[in-house]
């Protein structure tokens, strides 16, 4: 199990091209099958938009699981239904909802 601290790409985490330089830095770091865990500790917040390129990406790149840890941050928690929404049906989606319904769980 890989785990990517997103504190390591700043704490204040913005715009697609930002979230695809991420992605481009770390990829160099990862097996194709790895399965992935993202951390958001010590990120104050995260776009939509930055969150969303990211992930989908590492999605697409990984043919392990990439599984969202439980946060507290606000901004991760608000952006997650907005992009569950926008990739209605396709297996990124399933990376949000799972988060969802586990945090949900944990409450």
């Amino acid at each position: 199990m890989k785990i990517i601290h997103l504190k390591q790409f700043g704490n204040v985490l913005v715009s697609r091209p930002a979230g695809l330089e991420a992605l481009n830095a770390i990829r160099p770091t990862l097996a194709a099958d790895d399965n992935v865990q993202i951390s958001f500790d010590d990120v104050l917040t995260v776009t939509p938009s930055w969150f969303d390129e990211f992930v989908t990406r590492l999605a697409q790149y990984t043919t392990g699981t990439v599984e969202l840890l439980p946060t507290k941050n606000a901004s991760v928690r608000v952006a997650l239904p907005v992009l569950l929404q926008a990739h209605d049906g396709d297996e990124v989606a399933e990376i949000f909802r799972r988060a969802l319904t586990t945090w949900a769980a944990q409450a």
